[in-house]
């Protein structure tokens, strides 16, 4: 007697197939145990790898705050010397620390003080380079160039940096003192025209902030110098 033909199913096909990949799965990985296990040693390797340099960033971030906290603390009570050894150990120690970047535009602060303005600029140049991430700082730092340049007489180029400062703080109301700074450059350097377009910028942008009433004095004055 003749017995019945099985109905072979879609759902007992896959089965069968998964039965087959999994047993040529298995055969394989019984034969490259030793790579398997050499890649789990690597990977086992590379994780306390990625470890160690995450946990030397955070002490070294430590140190290096610890630094410019002292070096600020320093400043502050006046003491230009100590600061200064606080902060460039800071720098040269830990250079690629968040710490360090504030050490760095701290430094421009301290040797324009002491009346170094190539040092002085070349900090904060050096903080705009390689740390300017945050807005405000950024804008410290640019402001900090455009007094080194009006040190020196570039009261051009002051105002440029002046307006640049203005740019990164822009939604925040020292942006008009910035303006008002940049104005005054431009006036120096006997750009009256450029002068009050920065004036007329302050009295439009910050129409409730202080620096617009003395922006309209500095216009007031300006016309009545006949331009």
């Amino acid at each position: 007697m003749l017995r019945p033909k099985k109905h072979i199913t879609r759902q007992k096909i896959k089965e069968d197939k998964f039965v087959t990949e999994t047993l040529k799965a298995a055969e394989w990985m019984k034969g490259n145990q030793t790579r398997l296990a050499a890649g789990a040693v690597a990977a086992l390797v590379a994780a306390v790898v990625i470890w160690g340099y995450v946990s030397a960033r955070q002490e070294a971030e430590k140190e290096a705050s610890l630094l410019t906290l002292q070096g600020g603390y320093a400043l502050d009570i006046g003491n230009l010397e100590l600061a200064r050894d606080y902060l460039v150990e800071a720098v040269e120690r830990f250079g690629r620390t968040p710490s360090a970047g504030r050490a760095t535009l701290m430094l421009g602060h301290l040797y324009f003080r002491l009346g170094a303005v190539d040092t002085s600029r070349s900090y904060y140049e050096l903080f705009l380079d390689k740390y300017a991430r945050e807005k405000p700082l950024r804008a410290s730092a640019r402001a900090g160039v455009a007094a080194c340049m009006e040190q020196v007489g570039d009261y051009e180029g002051a105002g440029r940096a002046y307006e640049q400062a203005a740019y990164d703080y822009r939604d925040h109301p020292k942006a008009a003192h910035y303006l008002m700074q940049a104005g005054r450059s431009y006036r120096l350097d006997g750009q009256a025209l450029q002068a009050m377009a920065v004036y007329e910028r302050i009295k439009d942008e910050y129409p409730e902030m202080a620096e617009a009433d003395r922006a309209a004095i500095e216009l007031a004055q300006l016309a009545r110098q006949g331009g």
